[in-house]
């Protein structure tokens, strides 16, 4: 799963374009709610980057989309559109795109077009030929999340992991912590053994890692931070406690197994030194992956540093912020009965979306994998129970 999910992030970024917009507002209800600056006899909704965004622009993407979803969109265009896109982003975008359409041409023969078009226009695009460009708006994203997070190496305890897995011998009826099985005692110790004979961890995680998800990448996990929450909790601890170069004992996991961890690199410039073994950017599996709220702190500092102004709006701009999973600020005053049942209805079509691409990106597992000539069963996905790949997938994940 681990390598499923970044290798076909593409499947996930569409089924969250399936499903990530719900009318949270609609523009009867928000019409007169924002006041501030006039522009040319217009109400003003947002400065950014000395772009004045009026009335008229916000209400007509309010109208056809609905509420803060459409004011973000907005915002993100307007945040996004001078990062520079460079050839590989543009390749990748232009590959993903091709990938994608074959996958709807494979599950949507005659209608795989309309099915675009309809899922393009619910983000704010036109129709299928857009996809591209959407990706590419997906690629400056994670460009400046990875910047982002490149500059909070150690606000964040940034560190690149790689592990060793043992699991139980029987998962059905798991050993104790101070209590191995004879079995699990002898494999740990050829691990122990090998490490202390000055074997390389990447190669005694080849040789002897039971996930075989990572053995053949040297046991790598990838990048994380101490705002990861999808892993087990007791090898986080031991993750982030880990000094850069150092490698844990024996870490207890009374879902997997045993692990022997390694922080590879935990200072920036170790990390921007550092190779990943699938070729992706150190920070990539942080910022898509582990710690996702990088992307919302990133593109709101971005717009702080091109001058974001809100024009006396702090409703719209705590709208925002809730909608980026940000603090809110202080208005002032006191939360009105309808600022609650707006939050409220944001929260709720968030879980609702949330929901969807989960399903949406289960739906398109299979046609995903085809199209990138991934080998990975499907029991990955599904069998995380019983199979060492999924149980590695997250690296102990909850």
């Amino acid at each position: 799963m681990k390598n499923f999910m970044k290798k076909n992030w593409f499947v996930v970024v569409l089924a969250i374009l399936l499903a990530c917009v719900s009318c949270f507002y609609i523009y009867d209800t928000n019409k007169g709610k924002l006041r501030g600056k006039r522009s040319n006899g217009e109400d003003v909704v947002y400065e950014i980057n000395g772009q004045d965004v009026t009335a008229s622009a916000f209400y007509e993407s309010l109208y056809e989309s609905g509420g803060t979803s459409a004011v973000y969109r907005l915002f993100e265009k307007a945040v996004l559109q001078d990062v520079e896109a460079d050839e590989d982003m543009q390749s990748n975008a232009a590959s993903n795109a091709a990938t994608i359409l074959s996958n709807y041409q494979s599950n949507y023969p005659t209608t795989y077009e309309s099915e675009l078009d309809k899922a393009l226009q619910q983000v704010g695009y036109t129709d299928h030929n857009d996809l591209e460009a959407y990706l590419l708006q997906y690629e400056k994203m994670m460009k400046i999340a990875e910047e982002y997070a490149a500059e909070h190496v150690d606000d964040l305890q940034i560190r690149n992991i790689s592990y060793i897995l043992i699991m139980f011998e029987d998962s059905s009826n798991p050993s104790t912590a101070d209590s191995p099985t004879a079995d699990e005692q002898s494999r740990m110790q050829a691990v122990d053994d090998a490490l202390n004979a000055g074997t390389d961890f990447s190669e005694v995680a080849t040789t002897y890692s039971e996930d075989t998800s990572t053995a053949d990448s040297g046991g790598e996990l990838g990048t994380i931070d101490a705002n990861t929450t999808s892993l087990d909790s007791a090898f986080l601890e031991a993750a982030l406690a880990l000094d850069e170069g150092e490698v844990s004992d024996w870490v207890y996991s009374s879902s997997y197994g045993w692990f022997r961890i390694k922080n590879n690199a935990s200072t920036a410039d170790s990390l921007a030194a550092w190779t990943t073994s699938d070729g992706t950017n150190v920070y990539y599996s942080l910022v898509t992956s582990y710690d996702t709220s990088i992307a919302a702190e990133a593109i709101w500092q971005r717009a702080e540093s091109l001058g974001m102004d809100f024009k006396d709006n702090p409703e719209l701009e705590n709208q925002l912020r809730t909608y980026l999973g940000l603090e809110t600020t202080d208005t002032g005053t006191d939360s009105s009965a309808e600022s609650t049942a707006d939050a409220s209805a944001s929260a709720s079509a968030e879980s609702t979306a949330d929901a969807s691409a989960s399903a949406a990106a289960e739906s398109t597992d299979a046609a995903s994998e085809t199209a990138a000539s991934e080998s990975t069963s499907a029991a990955e996905s599904t069998a995380a129970s019983t199979s060492a790949d999924a149980a590695a997938s997250t690296a102990a994940a909850n």
